[in-house]
């Protein structure tokens, strides 16, 4: 198995296993899951460090991006609770 099909298996892997296990404890909250989601995927990609150049940049500016999407979700999260709702 080639290094780019290990990381696709071993992300999908991560993905449908938090899924089962967020569905099972009933949360139902989109923002849970992208979190989780995009820990996963950080995690996974800093562990295979040794893939072509080119694919680490496409890799990395996705992290770039789902990275600001993390940051809209904390942000969101505490103007509502510095809002007091």
């Amino acid at each position: 198995m080639t290094l780019y099909n290990r990381y696709l298996v071993i992300l999908a892997s991560l993905f449908s296993l938090s899924t089962v296990v967020l569905a099972a404890y009933g949360v139902n909250r989109l923002d849970a899951y992208f979190t989780v989601y995009v820990l996963e995927y950080m995690v996974t990609t800093l562990l295979f460090v040794s893939l072509d150049p080119r694919a680490r940049r496409l890799l990395d500016t996705a992290g770039y991006v789902l990275f600001a999407g993390f940051l809209i979700i904390v942000a969101v999260k505490v103007y509502a609770i510095l809002r007091g709702t």
